[in-house]
């Protein structure tokens, strides 16, 4: 498969977590899906339902915006940089974070995630001093 049909698979993956979408996102997952997290506060998540059902809890508790910032492929692979601003559900103030990601496509769909991001609610989480505003980076 070309890189470019991963790379639209995982931008239709961020639309269906921006949405909340459970449908959407199984559209765009292997039935055996699994997510890793570097934060060890979040579990490994495994199958499409239990992920879809994770990012739709997410969108309903933060109100996210997700945007893919840069997207990279070769063979079966993809990997993005992301920015994310959220809504803290206890103050309502909007906070933003940013990371990359790493996916293993099978079937064209996404098989394994692996999430490298640093998250801190009582900060924004994001390179010091990095011209985000300048690049075009989303903003909160």
């Amino acid at each position: 498969m070309s890189p470019e049909i991963h790379v639209d698979v995982v931008l239709k993956y961020f639309d269906g977590c921006n949405a909340g979408d459970v449908e959407a996102l199984k559209a765009t997952l292997e039935g055996d899906v699994v997510h890793y997290f570097l934060p060890r506060a979040h579990r490994v998540i495994r199958g499409s339902e239990h992920l879809a059902n994770y990012w739709r809890k997410f969108q309903q508790v933060y109100k996210p915006q997700w945007k893919i910032d840069h997207t990279i492929a070769s063979g079966n692979e993809v990997v993005s940089e992301w920015s994310c601003a959220y809504t803290l559900p206890s103050s309502g103030d909007r906070m933003i974070f940013r990371g990359t990601e790493w996916y293993v496509m099978r079937n064209q769909r996404i098989a394994e995630v692996r999430a490298y991001y640093h998250y801190d609610e009582s900060t924004d989480c994001q390179l010091g001093d990095f011209p985000y505003a300048d690049r075009g980076y989303l903003q909160k």
